[in-house]
């Protein structure tokens, strides 16, 4: 089964994704900087979990649900990380998605993957892209293209 060519995002996408990535980045690195070496592990783990989680929901996607309602996949796929968020705010449970979602924005920017950007990582270790929208940068997308 082949998936689709992906749509790639336009420069004002590629924009508001880096910079998003950027300020993300900049909140987590001072955390990193001041926990000890097992701060450092517990957080990464709770980053490298929910890549984890992705990469699953990914490969299932691919496979069981290949044409998925994207604002629905959107929910399911954002609700995960926002859970992770919320529960653990301001510990490190909360560092660790906010790294995830850092290096995921990042790496949406700089290959210019469209859609929900927690999905950009298991798209580079799978090679293989799940279209699901992002609510919040999909609409900047959606808008971009039609003014292009």
């Amino acid at each position: 089964m082949s998936t689709p060519i992906p749509v790639k995002t336009l420069p004002i996408g590629r924009i508001f994704r880096f910079c998003l990535g950027i300020f993300f980045a900049s909140e987590v690195w001072p955390v990193y900087r001041d926990v000890a070496l097992e701060g450092i592990i517990i957080r990464l783990g709770w980053a490298i979990g929910l890549m984890l989680f992705y990469l699953g929901l990914h490969f299932f996607i691919l496979r069981f649900t290949p044409k998925i309602n994207s604002v629905l996949g959107a929910i399911l796929a954002f609700g995960p990380f926002l859970s992770v968020f919320i529960l653990g705010y301001g510990g490190p449970a909360a560092t660790g998605a906010l790294t995830f979602l850092a290096v995921s924005l990042l790496l949406a920017a700089m290959r210019a993957d469209s859609g929900c950007e927690v999905m950009s990582i298991p798209a580079v270790l799978s090679g293989r892209h799940t279209h699901l929208a992002c609510l919040l940068f999909s609409p900047i997308d959606w808008c971009e293209r039609k003014l292009h």
